[in-house]
């Protein structure tokens, strides 16, 4: 009897000291940042959009016949479709988010750039978010450019070199060119002087020449 009550006390000390587990607390949905209702926004845009090119009139086109015949099924089985595409994209987006843990993440990428900005502002530094957009992609661009800049200005040297070079070769083919036209203006004058030589010379005193000259020509 003893025994059996010690055994009983000894069971009540345990549950004492035991409370068993505590009841799980579900812990509070994160707010959404600004990152997150941006997105939420650019959803709600796109879904809109969506549905704005599936409109009734779309939708006749489909089916001439039944708009015809039986409009008001038709405008009933487009606002059902249109229902059911709204319904079914937002789940699908609430399901993503949900398994990729989208707000946690975007938040925290709030935070992080709120501390950045933050820091930047203390040190007295600019970060790109106090930027314009050109500041920002002008600074991206700007060693591409020069990189640009300077395999042009080598280009524009090689070309400069080519023209000066050709310069040099047109100069010269220009001096042979006038000497030789002044070799041939030369040999015109002499012709021309020549036959004005040999009009005065009678023509009997001429074939004398001519037959005096022949024999020295003919030699080799």
């Amino acid at each position: 009897m003893d025994m059996e009550l010690v055994h009983n006390n000894s069971e009540v000390d345990i549950m004492r000291e035991d409370p068993g587990p505590e009841p799980e607390v579900e812990a509070e949905p994160e707010e959404e940042g600004p990152r997150m209702t941006r997105l939420r926004g650019i959803l709600s845009k796109s879904l809109q959009e969506t549905l704005k090119a599936c409109n009734y009139n779309a939708i006749q086109e489909c089916f001439p016949v039944l708009a015809t015949t039986n409009p008001d099924e038709l405008h009933e089985a487009h606002e059902k479709v249109c229902q059911f595409l709204k319904v079914e994209v937002e789940n699908e987006f609430g399901q993503i988010i949900e398994e990729r843990n989208v707000i946690f993440k975007l938040n925290g990428l709030d935070r992080l750039i709120a501390d950045a900005k933050a820091k930047g502002i203390i040190a007295g530094s600019r970060t790109i978010l106090d930027l314009s957009p050109d500041v920002v992609v002008r600074a991206r661009t700007v060693p591409t450019k020069e990189a640009e800049i300077e395999r042009l200005k080598a280009e524009l040297e090689q070309v400069r070199q080519d023209n000066r070079r050709l310069g040099s070769a047109l100069t010269h083919a220009k001096a042979e060119h006038t000497a030789i036209k002044f070799e041939i203006l030369e040999s015109y004058n002499q012709f021309q002087e020549g036959t004005k030589i040999a009009s005065y010379i009678p023509i009997n005193d001429m074939e004398e020449l001519m037959d005096d000259a022949l024999p020295h020509i003919q030699e080799p």
